[in-house]
């Protein structure tokens, strides 16, 4: 459960407050960056979900339990945290 809220709800919090600051023609100058001020408090914990995985893989790798290779995916998700870096920080030039 913690591994889900930390790798799911977190990065998707975060993205949809972005694409909300971005899409939203409602909101005021004020309501923009105070919703850009909780994506960037939700910032903070986002690298939580690397923290987790790394102890839990070398959790299963010194119990034996798992084997676990390196594969597509660590590209994918450091391409997802260089995006989602580079998207908050754009839009936090925008907002200011």
């Amino acid at each position: 459960m913690i591994l889900g809220v930390f790798t799911v709800a977190f990065p998707a919090m975060k993205m949809f407050s972005l694409l909300g600051i971005w899409l939203v023609p409602a909101l005021t100058r004020d309501s923009a960056q105070g919703l850009f001020r909780i994506v960037s408090h939700l910032g903070k914990w986002s690298m939580l979900d690397v923290f987790v995985v790394a102890i839990l893989v070398i959790l299963m790798r010194s119990g034996g339990i798992a084997q676990i290779a390196i594969r597509d995916g660590v590209v994918l998700f450091t391409g997802s945290v260089l995006l989602t870096q580079i998207g908050a920080i754009w839009t936090g030039r925008i907002v200011r």
